[in-house]
């Protein structure tokens, strides 16, 4: 099945936006606090891993037609933990590297993922009969606070 362009949009802004959080445009100016986050973000991400097997999810935001929903580990915390794992990692990265354009990758990278988050929402509420009441008991992206 063909992917909507907004969804290859909403993906070449997100790995470009990663890509430009990633280059050090200059000496690295952040506390190695900005280290840890990313190292938390890593561990995040992992820990989804570890519940939700490759396979059962892809970078654009439509499901895939075999895709199982999955409420368990990090799930059971929040709807989107791997989306949660790289703004933990890219917040880390780009703040340690200090530079406005690296800061500038956050703001189009939480845009690129907001809208991810929609339409994937949207989707799994078509094709899970339970994602709906899941939603109003787990939080979308940040444990009891969003």
């Amino acid at each position: 099945m063909a992917k909507p362009l907004s969804s290859h949009l909403l993906v070449t802004i997100q790995f470009s936006s990663i890509l430009l959080g990633l280059i050090p445009f200059a000496a690295p100016s952040g506390s190695n606090l900005w280290l840890a986050a990313a190292v938390l973000g890593v561990m995040v991400g992992l820990y989804t891993l570890a519940h939700n097997r490759p396979g059962n999810f892809d970078v654009y935001p439509e499901p895939l037609g075999h895709a199982e929903l999955v409420t368990s580990g990090p799930y059971q915390w929040v709807r989107h933990p791997m989306y949660l794992a790289v703004l933990l990692f890219m917040t880390g990265v780009a703040m340690y590297n200090g530079h406005l354009l690296n800061h500038l990758s956050l703001v189009t990278l939480t845009f690129a993922i907001v809208g991810k988050m929609n339409k994937e929402e949207a989707y799994l509420r078509e094709h899970f009969d339970g994602y709906g009441d899941y939603c109003c008991s787990n939080k979308r992206l940040v444990p009891f606070i969003y």
